[in-house]
């Protein structure tokens, strides 16, 4: 299973990213609720970067999450 994870863990984390950002700039929906620290930041860049941002920030979650799944335990 471990190298299974680790064959997929780049194409995985390019689809999940694809598709978070795909599916953020496609369904909008009427306002978005965001924190103070990053309110700012749709306004500079845009919405439509601030989402592909976002989807590439979900591609290294994904990325880190596969390649901690598949590391052999040095015990």
């Amino acid at each position: 299973m471990k190298l299974f994870i680790k064959k997929i863990q780049i194409p995985l984390s390019i689809i999940v990213g694809a598709y978070v950002a795909y599916w953020l700039i496609t369904n909008p929906f009427e306002s978005y609720t965001l924190p103070i620290i990053i309110m700012w930041l749709p306004d500079i860049i845009g919405w439509n970067a601030f989402f592909i941002f976002l989807g590439v920030l979900a591609c290294l979650i994904t990325l880190g999450l596969c390649s901690s799944f598949s590391e052999e335990d040095k015990t």
